[in-house]
């Protein structure tokens, strides 16, 4: 039941078994709607019964699970020399990859977001300069959850991976409950 909770969520590769996961779902899920129609149909020889209305009940999950298809066919998962190179420079500290977080206006694909002694930092490789709503939405993500963290978004590979580097000299090394909060909030948001 671990593996249908989708734990695999901030992995790498998530994005691309996730959108597999939920194409089958859907299929499976409207393969049931098309079912108990059916069903209904050969049985009692009308489309008038209580089957059509299971039917037409059981459209409704199918139809959240293929908007949620919809969504995951629009971004991609990092490549694996991608991967590589992010996760090389970070290594040590907590980070999740493939976030797909949702504003009011807009939806953001971050590729990675690292938290250490409070300080979130993340890669939004988005229109240059476009990084302030994003911004904000952590921000007020971080607040609504109680914690306080200080967050900076960068627009630029490189300067993410030096921050990157910069804090895992510069901090602590011991890897805080805090940290870990942090990321499971952003978790939690993320798509």
């Amino acid at each position: 039941m671990k593996y249908l909770n989708r734990e695999l969520k901030g992995t790498f590769g998530y994005i691309r078994k996730q959108t597999v996961f939920e194409i089958i779902k859907t299929i499976i899920l409207f393969a049931m709607a098309v079912g108990l129609f059916m069903i209904g149909y050969v049985t009692l020889g009308t489309r008038r019964s209580l089957w059509s209305v299971f039917a037409v009940l059981s459209l409704l999950p199918a139809s959240k699970s293929l908007v949620g298809v919809i969504m995951l066919l629009r971004y991609r998962s990092l490549t694996e020399s991608e991967y590589e190179k992010i996760s090389s420079v970070i290594a040590g500290i907590p980070a999740i990859y493939e976030n797909i977080l949702t504003t009011e206006s807009k939806a953001y694909y971050v590729p990675v977001i690292c938290c250490m002694a409070s300080t979130v930092i993340a890669y939004y490789p988005g229109q240059k300069g476009s990084t302030d709503e994003l911004k904000q939405h952590l921000e007020n993500v971080m607040s609504n959850a109680g914690h306080k963290a200080s967050v900076r978004i960068f627009d630029d590979e490189d300067d993410f991976l030096d921050r990157a580097s910069e804090m895992k000299e510069k901090l602590s090394s011991d890897k805080d409950a805090v940290s870990y909060s942090i990321l499971a909030t952003i978790k939690a948001v993320s798509l």
